[in-house]
């Protein structure tokens, strides 16, 4: 056999060997963290009205009650709570990043599935660090190159794989069924959409990644499998494999048979500002001009902001509604150098007309830094920024980012990450029970029996 057969079941063998018991300790606090930083967004994705409607559009929806929905009173059918607790992680646009948002996908699925199959914390963990392993090693290997990037990209497409591992995991698949379980996930993906997303006319469509149907069909998949749905085993293998089905014009299985040896949760980024995660350096660079040099947002003459194709050629409209703010990236540099804190309050709606941010957004410029274009496509990405802020008299300030907070070379702090928790679930759920569930969350996972106690936090 050459490298690329059977990949399917070379990760069904990974997804088996994963134990809590063998994961590293630092591997096991990353964990932890990246499921209070998911939980933490889902719980604050009730705020806005996108959340809201989506858990309208379900609960109106017949089954059996089983799940609760992070930040509400209500309780639906697994699935249903899946895709809904998924859809909620990503709407602020404060989800983790790996080229990709895979704890959207993973965290939701690990505490929905978990709530039904009483799972420990310790069980848990151990699925949501599956869910990353699994996941992000497609991610690698059917990267596309720079140019076919440039024309069809999707996310969606290869997270399935990471909420229907940690499906299989807490299902307790074997070998054999895990596989079928990945090849069914194949055929529940959805097309790589990114490119269609509305950044022509700047208004977003609602629906972002589809990580609700994304985590939705993975789980589903790994109850096929479950009940004995065959499934192509040889999905990943080929020239007819899952990349092209992807859309990808490259498969490298090489990376995809990556040994745990590696552990890419280690390697997965948490997010200070609700907005995408390509503007994140542009915004490191303004705050610290912005808390250093104070310039008057009335005294700023211009703006240039120097970045990767990708921001200057999609997220240069100013938004129409909260929603758009996250890929407006004049519109959040006017935040930041208005200095109104990060989170939630980035997207009230009465800001959008505010005469002094459209003003200080109305001055800001793009151009493209072609070595930050050239480092941008790189599997474990580089994302970088030069902002330049001149005032009316002359006077300049400028700032270099090559590594945006959060990226686990420039790691938020547990106290900004508590500060962000608090900032998102503080609001919905009240601060001393976010205080108890982010304590439990970091501190006693480990030695949880029972992950309804966790749930229960959760909810209202």
């Amino acid at each position: 056999m050459d490298k690329q057969s059977r990949t399917t079941y070379h990760l069904a063998d990974l997804t088996d060997r994963i134990r809590f018991e063998e994961l590293p300790a630092e591997v096991v606090e990353k964990a932890r963290l990246l499921v209070a930083d998911s939980i933490a967004c889902m719980i604050g994705g009730t705020l806005p009205v996108q959340g809201r409607k989506m858990i309208g559009i379900f609960g109106a929806m017949a089954g059996v009650p089983d799940v609760g929905i992070c930040g509400t009173t209500h309780r639906m059918p697994l699935l249903n709570a899946v895709y809904v607790n998924s859809y909620l992680a990503t709407t602020l646009d404060l989800d983790d990043t790996y080229d990709g948002h895979p704890g959207s996908t993973i965290v939701p699925v690990a505490l929905s599935l978990g709530q039904i199959n009483d799972i420990s914390g310790r069980a848990l963990i151990e699925a949501v660090v599956t869910g990353y392993e699994v996941g992000i090693r497609v991610a690698n290997g059917i990267k596309p190159t720079p140019e076919r990037t440039k024309l069809v990209r999707g996310i969606n497409t290869w997270q399935i794989f990471c909420a229907a591992a940690v499906a299989a995991k807490l299902e307790g698949l074997d070998r054999e069924k895990t596989a079928h379980a990945y090849g069914h996930a194949a055929l529940h993906a959805s097309v790589p959409s990114l490119r269609k997303w509305g950044f022509i006319d700047g208004k977003i469509q609602w629906l972002k990644n589809n990580f609700g149907y994304t985590a939705y069909g993975g789980v589903l998949s790994a109850i096929l499998a479950r009940e004995g749905f065959l499934a192509d085993t040889t999905i990943f293998d080929g020239e007819d494999g899952f990349w092209i089905m992807a859309s990808s014009d490259r498969c490298d299985y090489d990376a995809i048979r990556v040994s745990l040896e590696h552990y890419y949760t280690l390697k997965v980024h948490t997010k200070p500002y609700p907005a995408c995660r390509h503007i994140h350096p542009t915004l490191d660079a303004v705050t610290a001009i912005a808390r250093e040099s104070r310039p008057s947002p009335s005294n700023i003459e211009s703006v240039l902001v120097e970045t990767f194709y990708e921001v200057v050629e999609d997220y240069t409209s100013m938004p129409t509604l909260p929603f758009d703010v996250v890929f407006s990236a004049p519109y959040l540099v006017a935040l930041a150098l208005h200095c109104i804190e990060p989170g939630p309050e980035w997207l009230v709606p009465e800001r959008i007309s505010d005469p002094a941010l459209l003003a200080t957004a109305g001055k800001v410029s793009f151009a493209e830094w072609e070595e930050a274009s050239r480092l941008y496509p790189q599997v474990e990405r580089e994302l970088m920024s030069k902002v330049t802020v001149i005032e009316k008299s002359g006077q300049r300030h400028h700032r270099t980012v090559r590594i945006p907070k959060g990226d686990p070379r420039n790691p938020m702090t547990m106290d900004e990450i508590a500060d962000k928790f608090d900032a998102l679930t503080g609001p919905v759920i009240g601060l001393a029970k976010a205080d108890r569930l982010f304590r439990l969350i970091t501190e006693d996972l480990d030695s949880l029996e029972h992950i309804g106690e966790l749930a229960a936090l959760t909810t209202l």
